[in-house]
């Protein structure tokens, strides 16, 4: 089983031909990392890392075998939320042998994704059925990056049972794997299902809203539909959205703390712009992927950071509010990148000693004061169901003006956004954008455009857990779990920590024996 490392071939060449030549005697192979290294635009080369064998196919991988769980009586697990920590603590628990049941405010895909459209055209925002609400959570309308920086065990896992539940075997290897919003939606849908078939029930349209606690412990919750659950273990995996959740949790004396968290806009280039800039003469080569970037500076005199956020190549800006009277972006793109235009939020670092300080109510309100003002700026402007937009070069000279095309599918109206955030970070970001045009020339110009507000990159609220055992230090049966919680940042770190939070209570149940 030979393995090669560093096979760099430029876009366009044959791999085979190339392992021919490193193991004559070789009949099949497995790719098992390949990136591409664009930094030198007249040598752009594709890195592979691949491991060859004599057999004509590659033999298969081991399966992870997992203790179930030996008793009869077998404790219940609540979770609070279905997005990839919710659905992936559910199936792990279920290959556990322990039962679970998740609780989701919002719709199953298919009628979160009508709740989705009325928003868009008609300005009808359901607030627990929309692009941050329902089956799959946030990152179900998103780029569908599975990118992640955390180091876990875990990973290979998240990953092939991404590809198990119908992602593109590509993902396993990438260096930037992802598959898009329109084949995220069908694997979460699959994955719902099997977890149903496997006996974890899912009860949609079943809002948290009272946590009912004994002697510091989670007893049962109250939901908006009247219903009432009780459970030994809770998995609280219930989005960086949801400020209700949190209120509800700080009410009931369940500690939770601000955090910094980081806010701006959207800014919106032609695809094209993008790909000549990253790619040179190989921009419309067709074995090339469809460009991206990454982008950051930091202002040394403030120590304020301004960068890329989720770059979505081939993609749109969507209106993305939870709360009527409220504006947030998004960006998405679908597996084929097929949009004209190129998206990525860029914001700056919101401190949290200088701007939030220690309670955690005025982070969420900070917040949403920003997204209340960019909703009034649009609203001023005469929108209807339009985003407020902004030229780069307009905004830095504190006017509105003529804006160009956008993705969006609610449309986009000029307004001044310079109106939004406080001076301080207004002119942070102008600092910020003078920098990224020096670093990619054009960046500023009236091709571009600006889309307020990106706003929910992450939760300001941590809820605080142990780091032994993850439970709660104010509630020992919960567990705070994902993105939501303050411990994952995109999809598969959330589906991470959903198994992390699953292994904890079994380790616990089976501790109890």
């Amino acid at each position: 089983m030979p393995l090669f490392n560093n096979i760099s071939l430029s876009p366009g060449a044959s791999l085979e031909n190339a392992l021919k030549k490193l193991d004559p005697s070789f009949k099949s192979y497995r790719i098992l990392k390949k990136s591409l290294d664009a930094r030198k635009k007249k040598k752009i080369m594709y890195i592979y890392n691949v491991e060859t064998f004599t057999t004509e196919m590659p033999p298969p991988k081991e399966k992870i075998v997992l203790d179930r769980f030996p008793a009869d009586k077998k404790p219940m697990t609540t979770i609070i939320g279905a997005g990839p920590a919710g659905l992936f603590a559910a199936l792990r628990l279920v290959e556990r042998g322990l039962p679970c049941r998740i609780l989701e405010r919002g719709k199953p895909i298919l009628e979160r994704m009508r709740d989705i459209s009325r928003h868009w055209k008609k300005g009808q925002l359901n607030p627990d059925s929309n692009v941050c609400f329902g089956e799959g959570g946030a990152g179900t309308f998103s780029d569908g990056k599975l990118i992640t920086r955390i180091k876990s065990e875990h990973i290979d896992y998240v990953m092939q049972r991404f590809v198990d539940f119908g992602s593109p075997d590509e993902i396993i290897y990438l260096a930037n794997p992802h598959v898009g919003s329109n084949q995220i939606r069908k694997v979460i849908s699959r994955l719902s299902e099997y977890l149903q078939e496997k006996g974890c029930a899912i009860e949609y349209d079943t809002r948290v809203e009272e946590f009912n606690l004994v002697d510091s412990q989670l007893e049962s919750v109250t939901c908006q539909n009247g219903k009432k659950f009780e459970s030994d273990h809770w998995i609280l995996a219930s989005g960086h959205s949801a400020h209700d959740i949190y209120r509800s949790l700080i009410n009931v004396n369940i500690l939770c703390e601000s955090k910094s968290f980081a806010m701006g806009f959207r800014i919106e280039h032609p695809q094209e712009f993008i790909a000549k800039a990253q790619y040179g003469k190989f921009y419309n080569h067709p074995d090339m992927p469809t460009a991206n970037y990454k982008i950051s500076c930091h202002d040394k005199k403030s120590n304020v950071g301004v960068y890329s956020f989720c770059m979505c190549p081939g993609g749109y800006v969507l209106a993305s509010s939870a709360q009527a009277g409220q504006m947030v972006v998004n960006g998405m793109s679908n597996y084929n990148h097929g949009s004209p235009f190129a998206n990525s939020g860029l914001v700056i670092t919101i401190d949290k000693e200088k701007w939030l300080g220690t309670d955690p109510l005025k982070a969420l309100d900070f917040q949403s004061s920003i997204e209340k003002k960019a909703y009034d700026v649009g609203q001023d402007a005469g929108a209807t169901i339009h985003i407020p937009a902004q030229t780069p070069e307009d905004f830095m000279n504190d006017r509105a003006g003529k804006i160009g095309k956008s993705s969006c599918p609610s449309g986009v109206i000029s307004a001044n956004l310079r109106d939004i955030y406080p001076k301080e970070l207004n002119d942070a970001y102008i600092k910020a954008l003078e920098n990224f045009e020096r670093k990619i020339p054009g960046f500023i110009t009236n091709n571009a455009l600006l889309h307020a507000v990106e706003s929910r990159t992450s939760s300001p609220i941590r809820v605080p857990r142990d780091k032994a055992n993850l439970e709660s230090p104010s509630c020992s049966n919960l567990y705070p779990c994902g993105e939501g919680a303050g411990y994952a940042g995109g999809i598969t770190s959330a589906a991470v920590d959903g198994i992390r939070c699953a292994e904890a209570i079994f380790e616990k149940a089976s501790a109890e024996l």
